[in-house]
């Protein structure tokens, strides 16, 4: 018994962890995207909404991802215990 609130526990807080990595993710996407709409820079021609809507978003995805792979425990997913059938 347990074991498996260890283990919901651990499945709550790796939810709460990816859903806090998505909200900050559209922050930060609306914000790189339409918060520098106005800014009159161009990189190779491009605005910089666009520059940082789409590379920028990809780096920060990628960063957000590293972070939630190192932030992950490792747990067991067999079925042990009371009423495994193996």
């Amino acid at each position: 018994m347990q074991d498996e609130k260890k283990a919901a526990d651990a499945i709550a807080r790796e939810a709460r962890r990816t859903a806090a990595a998505g909200v900050l993710f559209a922050v930060l996407w609306t914000a790189l995207g339409f918060g520098l709409a106005d800014v009159d820079v161009t990189i190779a021609g491009f605005p910089l909404w666009a520059v940082t809507s789409t590379v920028g978003v990809l780096v920060v995805g990628a960063v957000i991802a590293v972070y939630l792979a190192y932030a992950a425990e490792d747990m067991s997913l067999d079925e042990r215990g009371e009423g495994a059938s193996r």
